[in-house]
């Protein structure tokens, strides 16, 4: 049975780096650790610890294509694709769709932000990053192995709404990301798999 975790890495809040067919692939880069260079980097929103310009320099080759929300223009020049949801980019060794990302009623996230998060998939695997957001209705239209959801309550969304992202987008596995530092604890993750029928995995973060 595959591992759809095989070449995954958390590092910190939403930083998370995917290695598989031989595609290298970071999602909001932040405290990244080791060797290694980016075919792609994937940027959600303009958020501090989402968007570390130390970290994608150091990750970025000659060859690393970039992807951002069309809203970061400000921040940004020398990108390959400035994206808005329902954007998708195909090769021939991924596929990637910008989905939308933003708060219901919290003000941090808003949902004029035009910020995302991204459907990728690489060597058979398909994965979802939410990015920073609520649970929304436009979850449920996404098909994924493995949604990586943000659990910090004060920002994005709490737990029990994380497993019910996970349940929406038919995940086989969700891994929790954006906790420990606020939020929610993992044994709380552990106790609320009632409202999500595939596993929940806590991964170590790379420290």
């Amino acid at each position: 049975m595959t591992d759809f975790l095989d070449g995954v890495t958390w590092f910190r809040h939403s930083s998370i780096r995917v290695r598989r067919g031989g595609v290298e692939v970071h999602v909001d880069p932040w405290g990244v650790k080791g060797e290694g260079h980016a075919d792609y980097i994937l940027l959600t929103h303009p958020h501090f610890d989402n968007f570390s310009e130390e970290d994608i320099a150091r990750i970025r080759g000659p060859n690393t294509v970039l992807l951002a929300p069309s809203t970061m223009r400000r921040q940004l020049s020398d990108v390959d694709h400035f994206l808005r949801p329902g954007d998708l980019i195909q090769t021939d060794r991924i596929d990637i769709l910008a989905v939308p990302a933003h708060n219901q009623k919290r003000r941090f996230h808003p949902p004029d932000s035009g910020w995302l998060g991204y459907v990728f998939s690489v060597a058979g695997v398909t994965y979802y990053h939410a990015g920073h957001t609520d649970f929304l209705d436009s979850m449920r239209g996404i098909r994924c192995h493995v949604a990586f959801v943000p659990c910090a309550s004060d920002y994005t969304m709490e737990f029990r709404e994380a497993l019910k992202a996970a349940r929406a987008c038919c995940a086989s596995v969700l891994v929790p990301v954006h906790w420990g530092d606020q939020g929610v604890s993992p044994d709380e993750l552990l106790e609320a798999e009632e409202i999500f029928s595939g596993e929940v995995r806590i991964l170590d973060r790379e420290i």
